[in-house]
């Protein structure tokens, strides 16, 4: 009987397997490098398309921010334009009144009586000082006062009104009264029965 020896064979075999081992892990391993290198390169080309967007939105914000205070700088020279023109339209308004009011004071003084002092306020009050031969003089102001167009609500206010004035305190002779008035800037009263009729 004849002996075949079969230790080649499976040594070769055995070989050979470990060839298609090796084979097959290091195809393995070159798969799974690039499949890593495709993951990676994805998700860095994803990064960078995230960036770029990041960026435009930066640039666009910043230009966005730009515009915002630039619309601010207008609507803050907007405001400072409208509070000049309010100031001149006041005293567009105010310039006939101003001129009224002076004609009315002319025209009201009776004989006998010199102001020494008019005063004007922001607020449209009147400030009157003066002096006087008597006081019914004074009186007759006030009602005369009353009785103008741009002037009301005309009072004797402070301390000792119509007290008699010494000659240092007044600059003129003794026997002369000294006064104090106040009073509103007001609009005739003509305009304001005819505003009232027209509600």
């Amino acid at each position: 009987m004849r002996r075949i020896n079969l230790l080649p064979w499976r040594e070769e075999r055995r070989q050979k397997r470990q060839r298609d081992f090796v084979i097959h892990l290091v195809l393995a391993a070159v798969a799974a490098v690039v499949v890593a290198f495709g993951i990676h390169s994805y998700m860095q080309a994803q990064i960078d398309y995230q960036n770029e967007r990041n960026a435009y939105l930066e640039s666009v914000i910043k230009k966005l921010d730009r515009q915002i205070q630039s619309i601010n700088e207008l609507k803050k020279r907007k405001a400072e334009l409208t509070a000049r023109m309010q100031v001149i339209e006041k005293l567009q308004s105010s310039r006939p009144t101003i001129v009224h009011l002076a004609e009315n004071l002319v025209a009201t003084l009776p004989d006998g009586v010199q102001l020494t002092d008019v005063t004007v306020t922001n607020d449209e009050s009147l400030s009157l000082q003066g002096e006087a031969d008597a006081q019914a003089r004074v009186a007759a102001y006030l009602r005369r006062l009353n009785d103008a167009g741009y002037i009301g609500d005309a009072n004797l206010v402070g301390s000792g009104i119509l007290a008699q004035a010494s000659a240092e305190e007044v600059g003129s002779s003794a026997g002369r009264y000294v006064f104090s008035i106040k009073a509103k800037v007001q609009p005739p009263k003509e305009d304001t029965t005819a505003a009232d009729k027209e509600n």
